[in-house]
This record gives structure tokens, C-alpha cells and sequence, in this order.
């Protein structure tokens, strides 16, 4: 078997006789090869990790929404009920609260196939308009879980969404990301980690033609930061947070 010792894209292009051996001739099938890779990075993760690992940011969100018995809550969310925040938070406001949901996975696993790109020029994103027929002032506080990434501009976008929540009240921001600085250096300190990354990441980053979405805390802050009291941002182990107080 052939081994390409300069300029491989892959660690698939190093797959020797005895890694056949072990892992049997499907090994060798680049359709085959991208759907595991594609079942591995993204079959169930954000359920297990909002659930398993990430379950104290989850409370830290509720906390900073302010959650009271009777609120009306929106959520946008990517894996809003696998993750628990649907569950948790109507527990939270009770039988005379209100939590509607807004799931977007199934748009923006499409939106990253696809390649769309949005106003801001990257792709896997689209302009929301999910709150344009909604009344003003119609929820006490929004949640914006797992779904900053797909939004093709906040500085337009969030004084939308702003529009429909009550003054006073707090709207947050956490995406658990796939990508930026942050991320990168994480998986550029062990070499292990990197090549893990390449094989599961690689086909499906260089099936993409540009720049993925990608806001920070920092981005967020620039572009709603004026728009809110007291605005903070808050990075955890990849989860990047932001949020702020509607004026009176």
C-alpha cells in the first residue's frame, strides 16, 4: 500500500495494510469513510454534551434569565428538547408560564450542506426572520441556545428580537462552538487531538468553499452590546455566553 510521506491532506491517506486488518476493508471507502466521520462529529453530541458535561452553564442560563412562575419564554435553539433546556425551563415557569421553541437544527445542518451564505459573507447562515410577525414586548425574556452561529447578522437581528421582549428583562446567548481562535489552538495543543480532528473534520471542512459562521462573545458584545444594560460574555470550555438587560 502506498504511504504519502509530504503534503497528505488526511490521516486517511496514511491507512496502511495492518490498519485494513484491524478495521476491515470499509476502511478504504471515502463515501463510507465521510459517513462515519459526519455520524461521529455530529449523531447525538449536542444532547450528551449539554446533558452530560455541560449541565452547571445550562442552570448558569436559567439564572441569568431570571426565570419566574408565569414568564413567557422564547427559545431558539438548536437540539432544544435533546439538550433539556424546553423541559427545564417550563418547569421553571411553571403551569401559568409560557415556553414556545423555535428549532433550527434541521435548517442549519442544511444551511452547512448547502452552503448557504449569509449577509455577512459565511456560510452555514441565513437571515432570521422568525420574530417579525410576533407583537412587541410578547415574551418576558428569549434564549438563544446553540443557534448564534446560524444568524447572519446580529447588529440587525437583535434589535428584532429585542423588540419582542419586555424591558427590564435579560436575553442569553450559549453556543457550545465548532470553530474560531479559541477552538483552534485547543485542538492545535496535542497532536493526537489534531489528527483525531482531521479525520473526523477534514472532508467535511474542505467540502466547504469559505469561511463557516462564527460569533464570539466578543462579536455579540460588539454588535448588541448598545442595545442592552450591563452586557457581559463569559467563555467555558468552548461554550461561549453573552448577555444583557433590556432598558426600561
Amino acid at each position: 500500500m502506498t504511504t504519502q510521506r509530504k503534503g497528505s491532506a488526511s490521516p486517511w491517506d496514511y491507512i496502511q495494510d495492518w490498519d485494513v486488518e484491524l478495521a476491515g476493508s470499509d476502511i478504504l471507502d471515502p463515501a463510507l469513510v465521510g459517513r462515519w466521520a459526519r455520524s461521529f462529529a455530529l449523531a447525538g453530541g449536542l444532547g450528551y454534551m449539554w446533558n452530560e458535561l455541560a449541565r452547571p452553564v445550562s442552570e448558569i442560563a436559567y439564572g441569568l434569565l431570571e426565570l419566574r412562575p408565569g414568564d413567557k419564554v422564547l427559545i431558539i435553539g438548536e437540539a432544544v428538547g435533546p439538550a433539556g433546556w424546553e423541559e427545564d425551563m417550563r418547569a421553571l415557569v411553571g403551569p401559568s408560564g409560557v415556553v414556545d421553541v423555535i428549532e433550527i437544527l434541521p435548517e442549519g445542518r442544511r444551511a452547512v450542506a448547502e452552503q448557504w451564505r449569509g449577509r455577512n459573507g459565511m456560510l452555514g447562515c441565513w437571515r432570521w426572520d422568525y420574530t417579525e410577525q410576533m407583537a412587541s414586548e410578547a415574551y418576558d425574556c428569549v434564549a438563544i441556545m446553540q443557534s448564534t452561529q446560524h444568524c447572519d447578522d446580529w447588529a440587525d437581528v437583535g434589535p428584532e428580537i429585542l423588540r419582542v421582549m419586555k424591558p427590564g428583562r435579560r436575553i442569553v446567548f450559549a453556543e457550545m462552538v465548532l470553530g474560531g481562535p479559541r477552538f483552534e489552538q485547543r485542538i492545535g495543543a496535542d497532536l493526537h487531538i489534531r489528527q483525531w480532528y482531521e479525520k473526523v473534520m477534514g472532508g467535511m471542512r474542505d467540502a466547504l468553499d469559505g469561511v463557516v459562521s462564527y460569533y464570539s462573545g466578543e462579536d455579540l458584545l460588539a454588535a448588541m452590546g448598545d442595545l442592552l444594560d450591563s452586557p457581559q460574555t463569559l467563555e467555558w470550555k468552548g461554550i461561549e455566553m453573552f448577555w444583557g438587560r433590556k432598558p426600561h
